[in-house]
């Protein structure tokens, strides 16, 4: 199986690069050097990218070729109240989640039943006091997911959103940590791929 992992040294990224180990795997973040060390480890391709260059994105896809497996495991999380939010942010938070998810898919090739898989979140969980930013991407991120579904399906890709609860991972550093009862990054990942690599896969997997 060939599969592309974007955000490969986040915390989730890192524990599904490392579930996938044995795979003919490709690797990619921003993080050079952290990169390497992982695909050292698990015997995969490092491919530096910045995801919100259109440039440098399809080069990435170039280079990756078809692929089986796509995980988008990129993201940002950052608190601030809607009246102390400035547009750079706004618009920081909407690219990392939402421009990189297009940018991907704009360029990806795909073999027969490949999955395309992105996280997304849980209404309840994210439309909370702060969190105004974050929530609205994880919104457009699914709506376009839910339109990109029906096109790439035509070319017999399937295209899952994944909810999951809070993961421990660093994304939650800037927040103060994780919450209490976040699931371990490995434990997350084995529960999304042994959902995503079912036959068929399911569209919306809320773990």
């Amino acid at each position: 199986m060939r599969a592309l992992i974007l955000g490969a040294t986040g915390g989730l990224g890192r524990a599904l690069a490392q579930a996938l180990k044995g795979n003919e795997l490709l690797l990619s973040a921003r993080r050079a050097g952290a990169l390497r060390t992982l695909a050292e480890e698990v015997g995969g391709k490092p491919l530096p990218t910045d995801l919100t260059d259109e440039l440098e994105v399809r080069a990435l896809m170039e280079e990756a070729g078809p692929l089986d497996l796509l995980l988008h495991a990129v993201g940002l999380a950052a608190k601030a109240p809607l009246r102390a939010l400035g547009r750079e942010a706004l618009e920081g938070m909407m690219a990392a989640h939402l421009l990189t998810a297009h940018l991907v898919l704009k360029h990806a090739r795909f073999r027969p039943e490949a999955r395309a898989v992105f996280f997304g979140a849980y209404p309840n969980y994210v439309q909370v006091p702060g969190f105004a930013a974050y929530a609205a991407a994880k919104a457009a991120l699914e709506g376009y997911l839910g339109a990109a579904r029906k096109e790439l399906g035509r070319e017999g890709v399937y295209v899952v959103v994944v909810r999951l609860p809070a993961v421990a991972t660093p994304l939650w550093e800037p927040l103060g940590g994780p919450p209490r009862g976040a699931l371990f990054p490995e434990e997350a990942a084995r529960r999304v791929l042994s959902e995503v690599l079912a036959e068929p896969p399911p569209e919306t997997l809320e773990v």
